[in-house]
């Protein structure tokens, strides 16, 4: 299991996932000028686009290592990848609620949550798709409910779970969902699609 960690940069990830939370709760309430396509204009946080880093780390340690071997590894790799998803994502669940009861800021709440979140959308596409389309997709999509994610009246869309406020039910749920579902995804998963293509060659 050691050349595993070591091939996945968990040091690199651990590194990155501490210095995330620590610039979102710095800078995280830091409005950014984003032009939106619908509803009026909410409020979209430097905290929102921040997180998505751990979740990337992570695809970018997935890419170090050839896919392709993996995928008929005899060792449980795939049990491996979704208890490192799962850790990183707790701890930085856990770290952001330490921050929250020592600071009294509601920004380490979205801090951790935008990162479990975001892991768990990386993990559900990088079983289908890949790690680099994980990647690709996850740090798409803040900058997509950015422009698309509010109502009219310019509240969040109940599906926009990252610009709700850190007190939402709501983006609380739908969080947990998408960790869960991201977990289960590479739990199960055989190979990637893109990984099944370049084998059909």
């Amino acid at each position: 299991m050691k050349w595993w960690i070591k091939a996945r940069a968990t040091q690199r990830l651990a590194a990155v996932t501490a210095l995330t939370l620590a610039l979102g709760v710095l800078l995280g309430d830091t409005e950014l000028p984003i032009p939106i396509l619908t509803g009026q204009s909410g409020t979209f946080l430097a905290g929102h686009l921040l997180t998505v880093l751990p979740a990337v780390f992570l695809m970018y340690g997935k890419e170090r290592t050839d896919q392709r071997l993996e995928s008929t590894a005899a060792r449980p790799v795939n049990r491996w990848g979704a208890g490192l998803a799962s850790l990183i994502a707790l701890a930085a669940t856990a770290a952001a609620g330490l921050l929250y009861l020592v600071f009294g800021s509601d920004i380490a709440i979205v801090t951790g949550r935008n990162i479990t979140a975001y892991i768990g959308i990386a993990a559900i596409v990088e079983a289908f798709l890949g790690p680099r389309m994980g990647a690709f997709l996850t740090t798409a999509l803040p900058l997509g409910l950015a422009h698309t994610g509010w109502t009219p009246s310019g509240k969040a869309e109940f599906w926009a779970w990252l610009l709700h406020d850190a007190h939402s039910a709501t983006a609380m749920a739908l969080t947990a969902a998408a960790l869960v579902v991201g977990v289960v995804s590479l739990l199960v998963r055989k190979r990637p699609a893109r990984i099944r293509f370049m084998h059909a060659y």
